[in-house]
């Protein structure tokens, strides 16, 4: 059994054994992590370099000669010479050469014989794009002496007006405006009141300058007809039937579907009915017979069911929405609209029980 030395001893060599061990990581971490963080920094910062120099705009190369479509011209003219000679200089070896004064890129050759010249020019168009409009060609000749006599410098003078060609400039075709649509039917709004005497008033003075310029024509057309008639009806309250006070009367001037009328909502048995009073057509009713067919014609509503309530024919009509339409003429020249969202019973007691008169103008 070890004493207390041995025992000191022992943990003092395994601590020495252990911090040996520490340190010997250490530096060895100390090595390979500076390595391995520059490693990753230098793969980090080539992957960015690449990707910055690969997505660097490329800029296009200007082709040296433009070959897309080259048009030739020649004209060989065959040419006598007579013209003034000036002795004392010598003719040229090299072929005569002459710069014509167009808008491209143009080239002559000439070749010369004794007394005869042919003279050929090649115009090249390097834009196959632009249309050449004016075209010049000026045409000169040389003449050379015969071997025998001394060499001479020969000057013609253009005695020939220049060419010129001229292009037309193309046609543009002209079209015919196309006239605009015929404008959708917008009819001037209704007009609300207080009640329906300040209806009745408005009607009976005619005047339309308090409204907007673009809506007088039709209010004026709308009193006219009222005041031809000489009228507006109006619901009369029962005991079950209540005219709504707190929502206005409108006076509806006609449109495309609807015809000159008035408007009132009334409460029957806690629910809403909105009763219209409507001025017919005269053309209308000479091209229908009977309610349904003119509800139908003028107004574009279909009859589903028609009926007698108290020796009047109804017709009746269900919208998909869950109201209830019905209509029925007054007299030959006006006619009343129901609706409301209630069923068919519900209908036919609200037409039995509501009452209306004739408020006559003044």
């Amino acid at each position: 059994m070890k004493n207390d030395d041995q025992m000191f001893q022992s943990v003092l060599s395994r601590r020495n054994e252990y911090r040996e061990r520490k340190n010997k990581r250490i530096r060895a971490i100390r090595r390979t992590v500076p390595v391995l963080a520059c490693f990753c920094l230098t793969i980090a910062l080539g992957v960015g370099y690449w990707n910055h120099f690969r997505n660097l705009p490329r800029i296009p190369v200007q082709p040296s000669s433009i070959e897309n479509s080259t048009t030739e011209k020649t004209d060989t003219t065959t040419v006598s010479t007579d013209a003034h000679t000036t002795v004392g200089s010598e003719i040229p070896s090299e072929p005569a050469s002459t710069t014509v004064p167009t808008t491209h890129s143009d080239t002559e050759h000439m070749t010369t014989t004794a007394g005869i010249q042919t003279q050929t020019v090649t115009t090249v168009v390097t834009d196959a794009t632009e249309t050449p409009t004016t075209e010049q060609v000026v045409k000169q000749t040389e003449t050379q002496a015969p071997a025998t006599t001394p060499p001479v410098s020969v000057t013609q003078t253009n005695t020939e007006p220049p060419e010129i060609t001229s292009a037309e400039p193309p046609q543009t075709e002209v079209t015919e405006p196309i006239p605009p649509e015929e404008p959708a039917d917008v009819s001037a709004p209704p007009i609300p009141f207080a009640d329906i005497h300040a209806a009745a008033e408005a009607v009976s003075s005619g005047d339309v300058s308090a409204y907007p310029p673009e809506d007088r024509s039709e209010y004026r057309r709308m009193f006219e007809r009222i005041n031809k008639d000489g009228f507006l009806y109006q619901v009369t309250g029962t005991n079950t039937v209540t005219v709504r006070d707190d929502l206005n009367v409108y006076l509806f001037p006609d449109t495309l579907y609807e015809d000159i009328g008035i408007g009132y909502y009334v409460t029957y048995r806690e629910k809403n009915y909105h009763i219209m009073f409507y001025y017919a057509d005269d053309v209308s009713i000479a091209r229908t017979d009977g309610i349904a067919d003119y509800l139908q014609y003028r107004l574009g509503r279909r009859s589903d069911k028609e009926i007698n309530v108290s020796g009047t024919n109804v017709s009746l009509h269900f919208a998909d929405n869950g109201q209830t339409y019905t209509g029925a003429f007054i007299d030959s020249d006006h006619y009343y609209s129901v609706n409301s969202v209630v069923s068919e019973e519900e209908m036919i007691e609200f037409i039995e029980a509501f009452r209306f008169e004739a408020l006559m103008l003044s």
